[in-house]
């Protein structure tokens, strides 16, 4: 999730702001064409409902949702996936009340926000985590500011749709000028259980590479590059126990990526003329 501002003269300041979603990797951003889309720059961006103050009340609950044509059952906050961009202000003391719905314990973790360690929200860890039908209060004096997100630590929960931007706002008069600020979360889905996937990668890891090298890829490295060069290069990816074709340990093949909760339209369909129903992709995200 990051922050992107536009200035009143027009141009974009990207680096306001530090890019700290971890959950989508640069190939997957590569994919999309970020930076081609008009949504980005636009008044109609889709962005998760606002939460401002100092007093917050977050409840986790299921929510059914289909994201790829298929019902599935998404954990919530306040009944949304993302949940609310919540905005605090450096220098204040807010408090969260969370409450929890689900049938499981869950819990909240404000990822990279300097908190008390009996706030940090990591079940095991900091806190016993937060019981099927009971609230926690988390309260959190706010020493830094800049753009962060908080998820789900116990669990698959951050894979099934727990979590949410967040940012801080800074004490003094921000030192850049700006119209707006525009908050865009990357996040996939995936509608396999959490569960189901990690055993499969555990079994076999390159379980969703579907683009594995064949005989026919073998003759045509042949023809190419020669006989004793491929089978050299085959014996070199051999020992490493390591596909060439395997960029990432889950694909496309699996999970639907992800703008402000938002899906790609199907591939070829114009991103601008329905940039405000979908988050658009270049075919590339899909493959």
């Amino acid at each position: 999730m990051f922050g992107e501002t536009t200035s009143k003269s027009g141009s974009l300041n990207i680096g306001r702001r530090r890019f700290v979603q971890g959950v989508v990797a640069g190939g997957v951003i590569a994919g999309f064409d970020l930076w081609r889309w008009p949504a980005l720059a636009t008044s109609r961006m889709v962005e998760p409902a606002v939460l401002r103050g100092n007093d917050f009340d977050l409840v986790v609950d299921e929510m059914p949702v289909n994201f790829t044509g298929r019902r599935a059952v998404a954990t919530a906050i306040n009944g949304s996936v993302p949940g609310p961009l919540l905005r605090w202000r450096e220098g204040d003391i807010v408090t969260i009340s969370v409450t929890n719905r689900l049938k499981v314990p869950t819990s909240i973790h404000w990822h990279g926000v300097r908190s008390p360690a009996d706030m940090d929200g990591v079940p095991g860890l900091s806190f016993p985590g937060i019981a099927a039908g009971e609230t926690f209060t988390y309260t959190i004096p706010i020493k830094q500011h800049g753009t962060y997100w908080y998820h789900s630590h116990s669990r698959f929960q951050e894979q099934t749709g727990h979590y949410g931007p967040l940012v801080i706002e800074p004490r003094d008069k921000d030192p850049i000028q700006y119209d707006r600020d525009y908050v865009i979360m990357l996040s996939d889905w995936t509608d396999e259980n959490p569960e189901t996937i990690l055993s499969n990668l555990k079994g076999q890891s390159d379980y969703y590479n579907y683009q594995q090298r064949t005989a026919g890829t073998f003759l045509s490295d042949v023809r190419k590059h020669g006989l004793g060069a491929t089978v050299s290069d085959r014996m070199m990816w051999g020992r490493m126990n390591m596909n060439p074709t395997d960029i990432q340990d889950v694909s496309g093949a699996t999970y639907t990526y992800l703008i402000n909760g938002k899906r790609p339209p199907p591939t070829g369909q114009d991103c601008s003329a329905r940039a405000s129903e979908f988050a658009c992709a270049s075919s590339t995200a899909r493959r």
